[in-house]
């Protein structure tokens, strides 16, 4: 049971009967999961995708997302998730870096058509993706695959060829330059470290998992649907994260197992406090992670959420976001203060520049070494089937650097200090300023631009830019804003603006950041800033 469709086959074996995705009115069984699962898998085989060819999902949380997902994987295919947030350019550049042969979409959702979005902005490409449309039938749609689909049989036979070694997923992420950059993450690994990771975090059979976490970050598609699927937990997808939905989520579903982000377990606690949503009773676990966790959000998942057990994980996508996490049987203290012990098989160090291992309690740079390592980065320029014997993969031994600096304790536990790297951290979602700087400097009115990021009590952190004038121009804060809401999907655009006649540099000319943190720039208030979770 070492591939993600291997283990679908297990748990419609294991569970046929239990509930796997439920979404209003709609529940599917497990055997119905994973028949619709193959259903779509016949589809895509039937269109002509090879195992090791790209398919592309860009899509909300739903019921029909999640059945494409576990359908791609029963292709042989791989799965590339597309920030649900992107605008159509960002997420046509994601495509083409993958050469994704069939993206699945959906046609409408908050207002956006994305099918005809994508179907437009790739009009004239020299090799478009096919866009087929989850949210409804007949031509156009992944229903229409089934015109001409695989038999049965071959998709056991693609099942069976597949090994731990493929790559199952390529999860795009930035780097320094911004521009993203796909991990290619290993059936094998993704398999071996999140059974690990449901079982430290007490996910068990017919737990009932609340996933506003979104399905193309990791959080959501694997410490969530790929959990569940290991372990025959229910699944409640939640495409828009409103509070006071979900808290009354919570409580008529009597939901067990809540992965978030700290804001919303901050949203959600400030309804009960206030009496707008009664306290739920059958929260047995809440996993949440960030940066920085404030300390209240972990009191108030016990005291007022009534959490029985909270955990916080580590990770990083290249090392397939697995890394560390807190034990049940750590005290409240050291779930405040640290992101616990490494999983089985993998190894975590803090580290001088000089690769030499700091002692206890030595700030230094995060490494991570094991078996959850990505298997390269995928090079834009291959346009062909990804096969295992073809990929770079990490030297035995070696680590990766995550950029995060911390500290290990004598117990073992891992404690994140701050990052190396200037990545603002907007509710749980990596912002990379060279990326939003690059887009400010298109602006007519825009010389120069620097971002960093400003503390927030509902978000952690929030955007803040600082722009210089082209000669004779006047930029007006708000109309960058608003230009940037056009460009950018919501989490990266600057929450405040402000103009200055020079950018504070060093003697070699580098823009010094610190010195921009320093100066006053108004931050909306709590409450004002936009959610980014759920979409």
């Amino acid at each position: 049971m070492d591939t993600i469709a291997a283990c679908a086959a297990r748990a419609a074996h294991l569970y046929p009967d239990r509930p796997a995705l439920v979404e209003g009115d709609v529940v599917l069984t497990y055997r119905d999961y994973v028949g619709r699962a193959r259903d779509v898998a016949r589809g895509l085989l039937g269109a002509g995708v090879g195992a090791g060819e790209r398919v592309a999902t860009w899509a909300p949380n739903s019921i029909e997302h999640a059945v494409a997902i576990l359908g791609t994987h029963l292709a042989g295919a791989v799965l590339v998730p597309v920030n649900a947030r992107f605008r159509v350019g960002e997420a046509a550049q994601v495509l083409d870096d993958a050469n994704a042969r069939v993206l699945l979409t959906v046609e409408e959702f908050l207002g956006r058509r994305y099918a005809e979005e994508m179907t437009g902005h790739q009009a004239g490409h020299p090799a478009p993706p096919r866009v087929l449309v989850l949210d409804r039938a007949g031509p156009g749609s992944v229903d229409a695959l089934g015109a001409g689909a695989a038999g049965a049989a071959e998709i056991d036979d693609v099942v069976a060829g597949t090994g731990p070694d493929d790559v199952a997923i390529v999860l795009f992420t930035s780097g320094t330059t911004g521009r993203p950059k796909g991990a290619m993450l290993r059936h094998g690994a993704l398999v071996r470290g999140y059974r690990d990771w449901a079982e430290l975090t007490g996910l068990r059979t017919g737990d009932r998992v609340l996933l506003s976490n979104p399905f193309f970050h990791a959080f959501g598609l694997n410490a969530g649907l790929l959990c569940a699927l290991l372990v025959g937990a229910t699944v409640y997808p939640v495409p828009v994260f409103r509070a006071q939905d979900v808290a009354d989520l919570v409580v008529r579903e009597a939901i067990t197992w809540f992965p978030a982000p700290p804001t919303v377990f901050a949203d959600l606690a400030d309804l009960v406090r206030s009496g707008r949503a009664p306290a739920p009773t059958s929260l047995r676990v809440a996993v949440t992670g960030a940066t920085v966790i404030p300390r209240r959000v972990v009191t108030d998942l016990h005291d007022v959420l009534g959490v029985q057990t909270v955990h916080v994980p580590y990770g990083f996508t290249e090392g397939t976001a697995l890394a560390t996490v807190t034990r049940a049987d750590d005290d409240r203290e050291a779930v405040l203060e640290t992101v616990g012990r490494p999983l089985p098989g993998i190894e975590v160090t803090v580290e001088r520049p000089d690769g030499s291992t700091c002692e206890p309690g030595e700030v230094g740079e995060v490494v991570v070494r094991g078996h959850a390592l990505m298997a390269g980065y995928l090079d834009p320029a291959r346009r062909g089937p990804l096969r295992a014997t073809e990929l770079p993969g990490v030297p035995p031994g070696a680590g990766l650097r995550s950029g995060d600096l911390g500290t290990v304790d004598a117990e073992g536990r891992l404690r994140i200090v701050g990052r190396i790297k200037d990545v603002v951290i907007v509710g749980g979602f990596n912002v990379y300023p060279a990326e939003v700087e690059r887009f400010l400097c298109e602006h007519p009115a825009v010389a120069q631009a620097a971002v960093v990021g400003r503390p927030d009590r509902r978000l952690g952190e929030v955007v803040a830019a600082f722009v210089v004038p082209r000669p004779g121009c006047t930029p007006d804060p708000a109309e960058l804003i608003t230009w940037c809401r056009e460009r950018f999907a919501n989490f990266k655009v600057p929450r405040a603006v402000r103009v200055l006649d020079a950018l504070p540099t060093n003697a070699t000319g580098k823009v010094t950041k610190a010195a921009l943190r320093d100066l006053d720039v108004p931050v909306p208030t709590p409450g004002e800033s936009e959610p980014v979770h759920g979409h």
